[in-house]
């Protein structure tokens, strides 16, 4: 039987930190110390690691965490679908390493209560750790790469109009854009030339007009309604 590992028996979160506590979800031992090496260098720390979702759940009761990062294999997508739902309702955070970005799994997980995504040949200090904070800060991270494949895909299937008009403001049109070339909300604001709060507050109006509890969903809803301009 697998069990989890963590730092000590204390309770860090009631430590003073402004860094998210980690978790680690990776059977390969190798990949998790490479994890854990990257977490150290951008100053966060790993105080939970396990080799299956199962062995982790076992600990959260006792050691909560802020962000968990799973390595996400086209199984996973089925097997725990339900543990990820109870994990967010929480409000821990879930950042999923993909193997690849075949179109499958891609389609699959986004349907999936989690926050972010990162593909494991992409990975860098710097794309954790960004990945990490915009989560973090109620952002959905999601590589440039993995956001056109997803986008593509929902343009294949065709769009399909709800009997219900969305209507959107010309500001909102333009956030809804932006979020759809992945921009977080600090890239957004600059674009546009407004506060960071106010690119906050817009997006959050199109995500309720979309009726869409992430980014991801929202361009997917967006595609399907017809707001989004065909791309090449």
């Amino acid at each position: 039987m697998t069990q989890a590992t963590h730092t000590t028996a204390q309770d860090y979160r009631h430590n003073s930190t402004k860094t998210p506590d980690i978790a680690l979800v990776v059977p390969n031992e190798m990949a998790r110390l490479g994890l854990k090496t990257m977490l150290s260098a951008i100053d966060m720390r790993c105080l939970v690691e396990a080799d299956s979702f199962d062995a982790l759940s076992n600990s959260l009761d006792r050691i909560p965490v802020d962000v968990i990062i799973m390595s996400c294999t086209e199984c996973d997508l089925d097997v725990h679908e339900e543990s990820l739902r109870e994990v967010a309702g929480r409000g821990v955070k879930v950042l999923f390493l993909l193997e690849s970005a075949a179109q499958h799994m891609i389609a699959r997980a986004a349907c999936l209560p989690v926050d972010g995504f990162l593909i494991q040949s992409e990975l860098t200090g710097n794309t954790l750790d960004d990945a990490i904070r915009r989560i973090s800060d109620g952002e959905i991270s999601m590589p440039s790469t993995l956001a056109r494949e997803l986008l593509s895909q929902v343009r294949d299937r065709g769009t399909v109009k709800s009997p219900r008009p969305v209507s959107l403001t010309p500001r909102e049109q333009q956030v809804l854009s932006l979020v759809a070339d992945g921009l977080s909300n600090k890239q957004i604001a600059r674009r546009l030339g407004i506060s960071e709060h106010g690119a906050k507050r817009h997006v959050a109006n199109v995500l309720a007009k979309l009726n869409s509890p992430n980014r991801t969903l929202a361009v997917v809803t967006a595609l399907k309604e017809g707001l989004l301009p065909e791309q090449a």
